[in-house]
């Protein structure tokens, strides 16, 4: 982004000295620089490169920041502009546009799994496509597994929202990290396609090395429009993930920070998917303390209908409401309150608020309340 005021000029007395840099200054140079003392009646101290200068400006900086400058003239008074990164912001905003036509829920993508598992003969499908599509299932928790309850912290580490952390600080990212298996699932659909195909669907992608080939291609009707359908699939899953990721990166005033993730759960033949929002609501005080914690879950499960459910915790106090669509599952709800409470007192907690409503669930977009994807000028 350009600043069109923040202009630098060079006064001809600063550059006698300076000749190898003048002479070496060309129109549209980008130059990196770095402000020595900030402006004092429209000049400041700046160095470029090993080269000390006076420069005049009404560009407000600060000693020690870093200037991305570009050249615009050249002549007896040569001429930088200041240039700046997007903010944060911009940038997330930016990836968003990308990702949000694209992104797809996960039981979309477990639902083409499946499709690829119970291929007919008449749609062959290699053998080692099978497999793995089916360790992707398998690894995704069941909701028949007696430790499910204790493994919500595993699976938001295997959800992919913190993928990158995990191999940046070369941590082991399992064999379960979403994100990693999607990805590589992906690019195993890619190769087994015809080269045609292949470089339509991704022109800029690097051919596996040989060892990695997958031992057998697709070559049917059938088979292709199958794994095109995979892949499609895929792609949405893994921009569902990232913009997860994009949402929960970190802030800079911390009491704004939020982590959202989604928890797919097989369920015999399908898999329900439970989409959670954790972050912090408004500023400490000496009465209550640190600000509330705050959990908001949403869930559509087949036998339930659409649900949310959002818990602030303050301390060891709890509040807890429940919204349904549904009006035999809002009564389901109000029978089993007591039960709820009970446990929650079990685990300690001090139960202030426990009640549940009947209520349409707004669809969860997943966009910052400071992120616009429109443009203010058209």
């Amino acid at each position: 982004m350009q600043i069109p005021s923040a202009k630098l000029l060079l006064p001809p007395s600063t550059l006698a000295l300076r000749e190898p840099l003048l002479q070496n200054l060309k129109p549209g140079q980008i130059l990196q620089g770095t402000a020595l003392s900030e402006n004092v009646n429209g000049r400041l101290s700046l160095q470029i490169g090993v080269t000390r200068l006076i420069a005049q400006t009404q560009v407000s900086v600060r000693p020690g920041q870093a200037l991305t400058l570009q050249v615009v003239k050249t002549d007896t008074l040569p001429e930088l502009r200041v240039l700046t990164l997007p903010s944060l912001n911009e940038l997330k905003a930016a990836a968003l546009k990308h990702l949000l036509p694209r992104q797809q829920p996960l039981p979309q993508v477990f639902k083409a799994l499946n499709q690829v598992i119970q291929a007919p003969p008449k749609t062959p499908i290699p053998p080692a496509l099978k497999a793995e599509a089916a360790s992707i299932l398998t690894q995704t928790q069941s909701v028949t597994d007696p430790g499910l309850r204790e493994s919500v912290k595993a699976a938001l580490s295997n959800s992919g929202v913190l993928t990158e952390t995990k191999l940046l600080r070369q941590l082991t990212t399992g064999p379960a990290d979403m994100k990693l298996n999607l990805i590589r699932l992906y690019e195993t659909v890619r190769q087994l396609l015809p080269e045609p195909l292949r470089q339509i669907i991704a022109p800029d992608a690097k051919p596996l090395p040989p060892a990695q080939q997958p031992p057998t291609s697709a070559t049917t009707d059938n088979s292709v429009k199958l794994l095109i359908g995979l892949l499609k699939s895929l792609d949405g899953g893994i921009a569902r993930i990232q913009t997860h990721q994009l949402n929960s990166l970190p802030q800079e005033d911390p009491l704004r920070q939020v982590w959202q993730f989604e928890l797919p759960i097989r369920n015999e033949q399908e898999v329900d998917l439970f989409h959670f929002r954790i972050g912090r609501e408004g500023a400490a005080n000496e009465e209550n303390g640190a600000p509330p914690w705050n959990l908001t879950l949403h869930m559509n499960l087949t036998s339930l209908g659409p649900m949310r459910v959002q818990l602030k915790l303050q301390g060891e106090t709890l509040s807890t409401l429940i919204w349904s669509e549904r009006q035999q599952t809002d009564t389901l709800v109000k029978n089993h309150l007591g039960r709820l409470r009970q446990g929650f007192e079990n685990a300690g907690l001090e139960v202030t608020r426990l009640e549940s409503f009947i209520g349409v669930i707004e669809e969860h977009h997943g966009i910052p309340d400071d992120i616009s994807l429109l443009h203010e000028k058209a």
